[in-house]
């Protein structure tokens, strides 16, 4: 007789296959149900997905009411039946559903790779068994606590297993991709000092926009302010957000990529890589994934003279590393060490 699989609540803040940012939820919610689980997921928005799971939305869509959102919640966690609780990314529904976790004695995990102890994470933190994340780097309030589980990352190399795209057909070494967001975080002031320090016949074409009203658009207008002040009107191309499915044939056609994102692994990173893009990285993002070349550090002038003299790897190498440290399915094995016996 099958032994019957362990129902896991999966809950993130959005499913929608189509968005500019999250549209890799649903990859995650399906590597679980594959690795063995019976997933049903609540997302704080629910849009455009494939699912063949029960995928539940408590409406909690920008502007919308939080209390409503709550309250949608709250009758899920009751209603619903599941064994096991894992957070994606998300703080507040982790604080949410605390109580009623830890009442019935529902094991819960969560999945956060950021640096900030919000109100809500300090309430939802006290009935956590595991916190997963991507590198030593996130979760520094935790450093010593036996909670904190560092993993690596994980992305789907199936999603990625994209077609090479013939050599006569991708963008020259000098032309470099950029594919985050638009945030004080990523640091994307960095790599337009770099290309100031780079030879004419550089460009950076950057996909991502603004996500944040808040904080990003104050960044955005920085920014713009930058490029002019570098003079790198005519060497710079902003390409907007892209649904993910379309990064797919983006990413195959650039030899080089750069992030200078710190303390972290960008999964976009591993995604262009997985597309045989060679990353330039800095010291601390390339240890986090493996990766053997980087510069002699974070700045500008270090980062300018590794890229006149790197070499572009072999797609089969980059994918060979991607595939044996960093995918999604062997990420979900190593969860599931703690999550199956609940410790």
């Amino acid at each position: 007789m099958d032994t019957p699989r362990l129902r896991l609540l999966f809950i993130t803040p959005k499913v929608d296959e189509r968005d500019n940012d999250l549209a890799f939820t649903s990859l995650w919610a399906q590597a679980f149900q594959d690795g063995g689980y019976e997933v049903t997921v609540i997302g704080g928005e629910v849009g455009e997905h494939s699912l063949k799971i029960p995928v539940y939305s408590v409406g909690h869509a920008q502007g919308g009411s939080w209390w409503k959102s709550f309250w949608r919640f709250q009758k899920l966690i009751v209603s619903l039946k599941y064994d096991r609780v894992f957070v994606h990314m998300n703080t507040r529904w982790l604080a949410a559903g605390s109580w009623y976790w830890w009442m019935k004695g529902i094991p819960v995990y969560l999945w956060f790779t950021h640096y900030t102890r919000t109100i809500t994470f300090r309430i939802g933190e006290l009935g956590l068994k595991r916190m997963f994340a991507a590198t030593k780097d996130s979760l520094p309030q935790f450093e010593g606590d036996p909670r904190k589980i560092v993993t690596g990352h994980g992305i789907d190399t199936r999603f990625w297993d994209v077609p090479e795209v013939p050599e006569a057909e991708r963008e020259p070494k000098t032309h470099l991709l950029c594919v985050h967001r638009i945030s004080r975080s990523k640091r994307l002031e960095v790599t337009l000092k770099t290309l100031a320090l780079l030879p004419p016949e550089y460009h950076v074409t950057h996909y991502g926009a603004p996500l944040d009203p808040s904080r990003d658009a104050e960044y955005a207008a920085e920014i713009e302010g930058l490029v002019r002040d570098l003079h790198l009107q005519d060497r710079v191309k902003f390409m907007g957000s892209r649904p993910m499915p379309e990064l797919r044939n983006i990413y195959p056609r650039f030899r080089a990529c750069i992030n200078m994102v710190p303390k972290t692994i960008d999964k976009t990173v591993l995604e262009a890589m997985y597309c045989g893009v060679t990353p330039i990285i800095i010291p601390e993002h390339a240890q986090a994934i493996g990766y053997p070349d980087f510069p002699a550090d974070e700045s500008p002038e270090a980062v300018a003279a590794f890229i006149k003299t790197m070499a572009i790897k072999p797609r089969e190498e980059l994918r060979n590393l991607v595939r044996e440290k960093h995918s999604l399915k062997s990420l979900v094995e190593k969860m599931s060490v703690y999550i199956r016996p609940g410790n």
